[in-house]
């Protein structure tokens, strides 16, 4: 008799955690309890001074509280969790860019000045938050400390008198165990019911369930966090094969094991084909697979994140057999095979569908066949070339260059004078585009970052 393995098992599981019915279940069990204790309105806010993201975020807290029936409690908090940020020079520098970047896209005040506050600075504005928390009028001088710290070319912040610095040291060390027993470990995070949502990139998600449960002030509310993702090439204008700009391909830096990387393999490849420019393929090794680690609580947050972002993009998730090691070797073994047959992105996307949505064990032979036979390539043909370990050097350029770029988690994107992270981040790729083919509408691909 065949018992099953775990590696038989995990793509079940995984199905079964992300389906919709548990989901409904774990949603109605907190909107229960929270109704029970009187919060069923409140939504918790973690900030840290430190994090531009920040202040457009409380920005979009304040419209937000216009819009619906809701209440905040503010929860100040400092510490960033090593083992969380790989690289966290780089992190601050692309926090500093980006947190610029989305700030434009909705026109709200940006974090702008070029350099980092200073420890003191952030200090005074870390205990001006603290002691905010407390306060009616949070909000407005939320924003007002925010935008002195982070905007007016450093402007010098206002020092906070701190009447019991000893309490509201202590409160902070309560909000961070707050945070971390809610099960996160990043700032600028929104938690309502069970449910994290990062920045303003997440906060369609909330918008999105505000609206199911009628606490809109008006009956023809709308969700409106969604400019970065809902236009994506859908005002396109397809390149003509002459002309200069399909002379640079789209760079696209991914992991095959990356769910993220999957979501914007998807995304990349519709951008490419609405504006009709090539794609460059550029995949690297897994994190854990370069001796980086992923903590568990990480990797929760990704696994349920991908499945509401899959879902808002219409693309199937859950249904993971995760390729770390073999799998994701013997993809890569294929790769340049598939290029050879002007087919890597067809290899690729139905790898990444194949493992992310279709519980196909791809450190099998029974599973690489489908997905090779999928991507239109020969089986007996590919099936000797899986010894081959060529991969190893390209993959590490494709790293290499990766980083060069100021970037380094995947995906990662690159066109023209621009480089981004994150599959949400396509539509800075995407100005970039209407720049270089002249179909640019007034004053977008600015705040270029490469």
């Amino acid at each position: 008799m065949h018992f099953p393995q775990k590696a038989d098992l995990m793509p079940w599981l995984a199905r079964l955690i992300s389906s919709p019915a548990l989901r409904r279940a774990r949603h109605e069990s907190h909107r229960i309890r929270a109704t029970l204790s009187g919060d069923s309105d409140l939504i918790r806010v973690f900030i840290s001074p430190a994090d531009p993201f920040a202040l457009p975020l409380l920005q979009a807290l304040k419209e937000l509280s216009c819009r619906f029936r809701i209440r905040y409690r503010f929860h100040t908090v400092h510490t960033q969790p090593e083992n969380m940020f790989p690289e966290p020079g780089m992190w601050t520098g692309w926090a500093r860019e980006d947190a610029v970047r989305i700030a434009h896209r909705y026109e709200l005040i940006a974090p702008e000045r070029a350099d980092p506050p200073s420890e003191e600075q952030v200090s005074a504005v870390l205990y001006r938050l603290l002691d905010l928390e407390t306060c009616n009028q949070y909000l407005d001088s939320a924003i007002d400390a925010m935008t002195r710290l982070w905007n007016h070319g450093g402007c010098p912040v206002p020092q906070q008198q701190v009447a019991d610095a000893p309490a509201l040291n202590l409160r902070l060390q309560d909000n961070e165990r707050l945070r971390q027993r809610l099960g996160h470990y990043q700032s600028s995070m929104v938690y309502f019911r069970g449910d994290w949502f990062w920045g303003m990139d997440r906060l369609d998600h909330l918008e999105r369930i505000l609206l199911r449960e009628g606490r809109a002030r008006r009956s023809n509310e709308q969700i409106t966090y969604n400019r970065t993702w809902s236009d994506l090439g859908r005002n396109a204008v397809p390149v003509p094969d002459s002309h200069p700009a399909r002379n640079q391909p789209i760079e696209v830096f991914f992991s095959i094991r990356s769910p993220y990387s999957y979501l914007g393999l998807e995304r990349a490849a519709l951008l490419a084909r609405a504006w009709n420019l090539p794609l460059a393929l550029r995949p690297i090794l897994p994190m854990l697979m370069r001796g980086q680690t992923v903590p568990d609580t990480k990797k929760w947050y990704i696994f349920h994140d991908t499945r509401r972002e899959a879902r808002k993009l219409g693309l199937p998730y859950g249904f993971v057999a995760d390729p770390l090691g073999a799998g994701v070797e013997r993809c890569y073994a294929l790769f340049d095979h598939a290029r050879s047959q002007g087919r890597e992105l067809d290899y690729m996307l139905a790898y990444a569908r194949a493992v992310n949505a279709e519980g196909i064990r791809s450190e099998t032979d029974a599973g690489l066949e489908q997905i090779v036979t999928r991507a239109g390539l020969d089986w007996t043909t590919a099936r000797p070339l899986l010894s081959d370990t060529g991969w190893h050097s390209w993959a590490e350029t494709n790293r290499q260059a990766m980083y060069d770029l100021g970037l380094w988690g995947v995906p990662s994107f690159h066109y023209g004078n621009v480089s981004c992270w994150g599959q949400d981040r396509l539509w800075f790729i995407e100005e970039e585009i209407r720049a270089r083919t002249g179909n640019s509408p007034a004053g977008s691909a600015t705040n270029r970052n490469r």
